[in-house]
């Protein structure tokens, strides 16, 4: 069942896939890694206004997304999340996509690079109406 891109629909969908076995995680993984915009459509109930932002968001900074939502889910670990809300949910808004605590790659001469990943916060904050 598709939940409502909100606070608690995005802690549902987080709960769900992180406490999957773990075959069945790795396959989920795989789809936010090789199409995030699909596995958002597939798990949310979007407002064709929300379903537009995700249509125009740069496919770099997707994937950039994609990867590090994985990551987290993939040591099921669930990642911070606050949406701010709107009485009526389908305006156009002009929203800021706040991300912090992106993947930290450290190389050592000598050794392979190993990838920190760290606490990764997603904040959806609106900025007016346009």
């Amino acid at each position: 069942m598709k939940q409502l891109f909100d606070n608690a629909g995005v802690a549902h969908v987080q709960t769900s896939t992180i406490e999957l076995p773990a075959a069945e995680l790795a396959t989920e993984v795989a789809y936010i890694r090789s199409d995030f915009k699909g596995w958002m459509r597939d798990k949310f109930d979007l407002h064709p206004n929300q379903e537009h932002q995700l249509e125009i968001m740069p496919d770099d900074f997707a994937q950039r997304l994609a990867n590090a939502i994985a990551d987290h889910y993939e040591q099921r670990v669930a990642v911070q999340f606050y949406k701010e809300t709107r009485a009526e949910d389908d305006n156009k808004d002009l929203k800021d996509l706040i991300l912090n605590g992106m993947d930290q790659v450290t190389y050592t001469l000598g050794s392979e690079p190993s990838v920190a990943v760290p606490e990764l916060a997603i904040w959806i904050r609106y900025k007016r109406t346009i």
